[in-house]
């Protein structure tokens, strides 16, 4: 079964698919929403899409941008690489309701990771009757190469963007798939999570979706919130005859995507543990009109000027489980210190003194008394996700008056995506990455059994994640789960916690949390972090 479906920028045809439940869906893979970021464009925000006379096949899925993936460990990709696809399960034609749109942004730390139906199938979510979107945003330095001089006009931010031009394709477009531009709701995991966060606070978002959940990343956490690095440097690890911006400019844009990508990689191994990660967020000049961002994440959140919006928060019981990617990908654990977590934004003052006694201090909470690599678990789980996430959550329950609300992920079935990837099965707990195997159907995704526990915690997660896109409210109906998902107060975080059971508590992690925010404390710049 094919369609043909008319966009803006020309028509699209697209063939069908099978969700979960044996019904049929349209898909339409690999649509270009921006020009090709290549040649004069590499580093350049994104332009709009050009249009096409005739019918453009939509049956293969677009490149992904260059990066090495984490499921093959091989690099894969192209410069080429801004496309989207769409998946619904009626056109307009068949149907008189529209449908609310979901708009997922993947992860993968903002250098890795695509759209590809390998890994974000439609199958489970098509179910629900939604429009579901999946989009490539460029990565690295491809997309996040900052020149502090504003006359080059390579201010940072181009993945985020790219990820904005995204949005005003969806808004200008998906009706045309049945979707309801008035009813759109972004959500991600991971960067992709810390991404939908930014996009509540970036001007350049308003307008272009109506809900947001936030699956295990903020802009709070340290990898997020701010990066750094300097083009200069960068060039020089490749050309000694750099010394200007001008010649970082000439000489990146100049190489080939190989030799570039190698920069990247370069860079990113040549940072220090515990340091300001070089890709992702920059802070833009103000004076510039089209900044995604000019304010600290946190100075946003705290003065109450961005997309209000409601949003589900979320991480995982054991998110610190992404340290065992280096040991199956690496052969080894790699050891990680107690001071490798001290967050790189808090200022200390030179003060060496406090700064050891803060280390000792993390050391007894998480080291004494268990082995290096379950602590290294533990401290990683939560300080580059837990503290980020709830200190968000504590921040918007005081600055917006529409629902927010706050889960914990228990579920450890064989529908644990990270588990299974890395074969780790055997380790308890929901890992950082594990919620993806929920949502959609992964290339590691088991048979499912009809009642087991794999199927009932899929539909129990499907269902409360549309209901929420459908009404602003996982739970509208209390007699469907037996339970009220509670949104958060300003000193009072419900929280659901979704396992093998549904149950409600109140200010999860507080023992352990009372230390980070003792620890933020001590630096105005982090001061209201937790």
């Amino acid at each position: 079964m094919s369609a043909v479906v008319k966009t803006l920028q020309g028509a699209v045809q697209g063939n069908s698919g099978t969700d979960h439940d044996g019904n049929t869906f349209y898909k339409f893979l690999g649509i270009p929403y921006a020009k090709p970021p290549v040649g004069d464009l590499r580093f350049r925000d994104p332009q709009p899409p050009e249009s096409w006379i005739g019918v453009r096949d939509a049956t293969k899925e677009g490149s992904s941008c260059y990066n090495t993936s984490f499921v093959t460990y091989q690099v894969e990709g192209s410069e080429d690489c801004l496309y989207l696809n769409v998946f619904t399960r009626n056109l307009p034609e068949e149907t008189d309701s529209l449908k609310p749109v979901m708009v997922w942004i993947h992860g993968g730390g903002f250098v890795s990771g695509s759209s590809s139906t390998q890994l974000y199938g439609p199958e489970f979510l098509l179910t629900q009757d939604v429009v579901l979107v999946t989009i490539n945003y460029r990565l690295g330095i491809f997309g996040f190469l900052r020149i502090k001089d504003p006359k080059f006009h390579i201010n940072g931010n181009m993945g985020f963007k790219d990820q904005v031009a995204a949005l005003r394709w969806v808004k200008n477009n998906i009706i045309q798939f049945n979707g309801d531009p008035n009813n759109i709701t972004l959500f991600g995991e991971s960067a992709g999570s810390a991404s939908v966060h930014l996009h509540i606070l970036s001007p350049l978002s308003s307008n272009l979706f109506h809900k947001a959940i936030l699956q295990s990343g903020s802009a709070l956490n340290p990898w997020s919130e701010e990066c750094n690095h300097n083009a200069v440097t960068i060039a020089r690890l490749a050309n000694k005859s750099v010394d200007t911006e001008k010649e970082a400019v000439e000489y990146l844009r100049g190489i080939s995507v190989e030799e570039l990508f190698a920069l990247q990689t370069t860079t990113i191994a040549n940072a220090e543990p515990g340091s300001i990660w070089p890709f992702g967020l920059a802070i833009e000049d103000s004076s510039n009109r089209g900044a995604f961002m000019s304010r600290r994440p946190i100075d946003i959140i705290t003065s109450g000027d961005y997309n209000k919006v409601p949003i589900i928060f979320g991480y995982n019981s054991r998110e610190g489980l992404v340290s065992q990617f280096n040991k199956v990908a690496k052969g080894s654990f790699k050891a990680e210190k107690p001071e490798h977590f001290i967050p790189h934004n808090v200022n200390f003052k030179n003060n060496i003194v406090l700064r050891r006694n803060y280390v000792d201090k993390l050391k007894n909470l998480y080291f004494s008394g268990t082995t290096e690599e379950e602590a290294v678990i533990s401290i990683l789980g939560d300080a580059w996700f837990v503290v980020g996430i709830v200190g968000a959550v504590k921040n918007h329950s005081q600055t917006s008056m529409l629902p927010i609300y706050l889960y914990k992920m228990s579920l450890d079935t064989k529908l644990n995506m990270f588990k299974t990837l890395l074969d780790i099965n055997d380790i308890p707990g929901c890992a950082h990455a594990d919620d993806i195997g929920y949502l959609f159907k992964t290339f590691v995704t088991p048979p499912i059994e009809a009642d087991s526990t794999e199927d009932i915690s899929l539909r129990n997660v499907l269902k409360l994640w549309t209901n929420f896109a459908k009404y602003g409210d996982p739970t509208p109906d209390e007699t469907e789960f037996g339970i009220t998902w509670k949104p958060t107060k300003a000193r009072q975080l419900n929280v659901l916690n979704i396992g093998s059971e549904l149950s409600l508590s109140v200010n999860p992690e507080n023992k352990r949390l009372e230390l980070w925010r003792e620890l933020y404390s001590q630096s105005q710049a982090t001061i209201k972090y937790l």
